[in-house]
């Protein structure tokens, strides 16, 4: 049994060094530098749901469709970044041409060349509780990421070697974007108020939540005590440590169910759980169907 969403993957031209990659999307016609070379466009499908092995940030200069990340829909109107992390499943439909850039990198590729920065699971548009992975620009936003972007890639086609400076400018992006987002979100309580374990615990889940279905587990990886894990989590995202990890669980089944064709035993064998009869039993549980009644009705949905 394979897994059938497809994986893009993100390699590096020199071997143990972190990789970054820049794109510009397939129907961008922006002119590069004339002693470059044309950046390349993205080699992989992106109207077809598929999900990385990486981060990506989009920078949409212009364009009109929609961008659909783990069933929900952002519409794609004018400027905006727009911010995925490792697995999440999406697709892009542009209705207008599109003019803007792709970037991929690793989590290693950040950390490396930005040691001092907060971990990536600490900027709001990478948190998995309350993510809102759409930032939209003004037009003097959008200018300040063009020239930032613009400089990044004629560096990163010029002098190819140079990673220090790209990592530079990542770093740069990302802060600037965590300041925006942070206006725009001054009046929620979660703002960056996340406390490091509970940022530490979602970076923990996010990665081996289909191994590891305990609480217990988790708290022993941060070194405190199940009870207190819990409470912070219940604290700080309003659900405890218990219940958020059984919602991980079934986003990744819901993605299985709707991406590809494996039946709901394959799906639970999938997410390490040896009793089918069980999985089935908390899917109907939190979402009021069985997991053939929920694959019916978003197909329906999707038709209608």
């Amino acid at each position: 049994m394979t897994e059938r969403i497809p994986i893009h993957q993100l390699s590096s031209d020199t071997p143990d060094v972190p990789a970054l990659k820049l794109f510009r999307f397939k129907n961008s016609q922006r002119p590069v530098p004339e002693q470059a070379s044309p950046l390349p466009i993205t080699p992989l499908p992106t109207d077809a749901p598929h999900r990385h092995s990486y981060y990506e940030i989009l920078f949409i200069e212009e364009g009109e469709g929609f961008h659909e990340i783990d069933f929900r829909t952002f519409p794609i109107q004018g400027a905006g970044l727009h911010f995925l992390t490792p697995g999440q499943v999406h697709l892009l439909r542009f209705t207008s041409p599109c003019q803007g850039y792709i970037l991929a990198f690793s989590e290693d590729f950040f950390s490396f060349y930005n040691p001092d920065s907060q971990r990536l699971a600490h900027f709001p548009f990478f948190r998995s509780a309350e993510r809102q992975p759409v930032l939209p620009l003004t037009a003097t936003d959008k200018k300040y990421f063009h020239n930032l972007l613009e400089n990044m890639v004629a560096d990163h086609l010029t002098t190819p070697a140079e990673r220090i400076m790209n990592g530079k400018y990542l770093g740069i992006l990302l802060q600037k974007s965590a300041t925006l987002s942070l206006q725009i979100e001054e009046n929620r309580m979660t703002g960056f108020t996340l406390p490091d374990l509970v940022v530490r615990f979602q970076e923990l889940v996010d990665k081996q939540f289909r191994e590891q279905h305990a609480v217990q587990y988790y708290a022993g990886q941060l070194q405190v005590s199940p009870d207190y894990l819990s409470k912070s989590v219940k604290n700080h995202l309003g659900v405890a440590a218990g219940d958020y990890l059984q919602t991980r669980l079934l986003m990744e089944a819901k993605r299985l169910l709707v991406f590809t064709p494996m039946s709901a035993k394959e799906i639970a064998y999938s997410l390490h759980m040896e009793d089918p009869s069980y999985f089935g039993r908390i899917f109907k549980r939190k979402t009021g169907l069985t997991p053939s009644e929920y694959r019916e009705s978003v197909r329906k949905s999707a038709i209608n």
